[in-house]
Formats: structure tokens, sequence, C-alpha cells
């Protein structure tokens, strides 16, 4: 019975109905059903994307995964490098406009090896680092912490050696506070150094003064801070002269970067 009721009314309004009116029947039941045909169209999307989802094999998506957390890593450690870098180039645009250096190029360099009174650092002839040349210390808290740390002893193609202020072979023209006098600093090889053949008579030194390194052609064009008097007092064997013992003011231990100072009459 509910076959052929249904087949009448199909016959109805096929032939009796005009198509008009049809066309409005149509329309109406659209908007009626507008919102159960969109939940049911979503729910069609959705069940095909979770179908293509599945398609994916479980090393597939392990493979896919450990490549993006590659190029996630990769793009931090990019960033960072970037960020120091621009640190970097800040510092030395400073360094280089202090006064009395403006003539100089430092070349920056990181720290390799550090041994007893001596260090390793990763640039070398292929970019302008020569023997004789003045090695400060590189940080980036404040621009007054810069110190000259020791001298290039050894060069390679992309590597150099620094000998130490410290070292028993290193010997640097300083003055001592405000005194107008130039010696020689030596290096004792224990972590210390020492300015012999100082009058007790004609110079008052005491602990706490600031020894700085001279200028010198090829070496530096005005004095920079390299130590600081520890120990002041008359020489046992020679009671006319001083017995000086001063200490670096930086840490060699806690450096990572170093700064070579290339005279700008080098080519």
């Amino acid at each position: 019975m509910l076959f052929a009721w249904g087949m009448l009314v199909g016959v109805i309004f096929l032939f009796l109905v005009p198509r008009d009116a049809t066309g409005r029947l149509q329309y109406t039941y659209a908007r009626v059903f507008r919102w159960p045909l969109a939940a049911g169209s979503g729910l069609t999307r959705v069940a095909r994307t979770t179908v293509q989802e599945r398609t994916i094999s479980p090393k597939k998506y392990e493979e896919l995964f450990q490549a993006y957390q590659q190029l996630r890593n990769g793009f931090a450690n990019l960033q960072a490098q970037l960020q120091e870098a621009n640190q970097q180039i800040e510092l030395l645009t400073k360094l280089r406009a202090k006064h009395g250096l403006e003539h100089m190029q430092p070349i920056p360099a990181k720290i390799i090896t550090l041994g007893k009174d001596e260090l390793t650092i990763d640039q070398g002839q292929a970019s302008g680092v020569a023997v004789g040349q003045c090695v400060m210390s590189l940080t980036d808290s404040r621009l007054d912490d810069q110190c000259v740390i020791g001298v290039i002893s050894g060069v390679y193609d992309s590597g150099a050696k620094v000998r130490l202020i410290t070292d028993l072979k290193c010997a640097v023209p300083v003055s001592i506070g405000k005194l107008n006098v130039r010696k020689f600093m030596e290096g004792r090889g224990d972590g210390t150094v020492r300015i012999p053949l100082l009058s007790h008579s004609d110079y008052k030194v005491k602990v706490g003064d600031a020894v700085y390194a001279k200028g010198k052609q090829g070496f530096l064009d005005v004095p920079m801070i390299v130590a600081e008097v520890t120990q002041c007092r008359i020489d046992p064997d020679n009671p006319t002269m001083w017995d000086i013992t001063a200490r670096p003011v930086c840490d060699f231990a806690e450096l990572s970067d170093v700064v070579v100072m290339k005279p700008a009459s080098v080519p």
C-alpha cells in the first residue's frame, strides 16, 4: 500500500502539478532542511579527511615528524647565531670607534684551546693575523672591560697561537698608574707578572695601581689596561729597586672570544 500510494503521488506531481509549483516546492524543501543538509555535508568532509589521514603509515608519519623537528631546531640555531653575530658586530664597532683605536682593524676570534700561559684561536694568516700583534679580551658586558691578554706568537692559515702575558717568554712594554715611566712587564709562569728595574726612590707604587700596555708601532696605538698591582715591596736582592707583582685584570679561563688588533700599516 505504501509503495502504491507513493507511486500515485509521484505520478500526480509529474503530470498534474505545474513545473513552477514543483520548483517552489524544491526551494521550500531546501530552505527547511538547509541546516541538516549542511551538517551532513560537513560530516562527509570530515569523514573523507579522516580517511585520507589514515592512509599515512606510522613510519611515514615518524619520518615527517623528525624532519619537522630538524627544521625547527635548525631555525632556532640560526636565530641564536644571528643574534650573537649582531652583538659581536655592535661591540666591534664600538671598540674600533674608541679614541686611539679607530685606525686599527679588530679581528674577532674564538678560543679553541686554553693551555698553560697559551691559547689557540680560529683566525690565522688568511684573516690578516700576524706574529707580534696585540690580542685583547672580547666581552659583551662593558666596553671598558676589554684588556690586553697576550701577543700572537705563531700563525697558521686558519689559526694562531697566543702567548699570554703570564708566559715566561712574554715581555710587554707597560706603564704603572699615572707614572710617566716605561718598563717591560714579564710573565712569571704562575699566572702572575712582574715589573722589574723600577727605582724605589724615584717612583711611588702601591697595591691596586693599574698597569697599562704602552702604545707601540705594530702593537697598539694607545695604552690599554693589562694588569693590576697586587704586591709592591723593596727587592731583597736589590734594595734600590721595587719588587712589583701584578695579576691580569682578565680571567683567561672565563674567556670564549678574543680580538686581534691589526695595525692599519699592516697589509
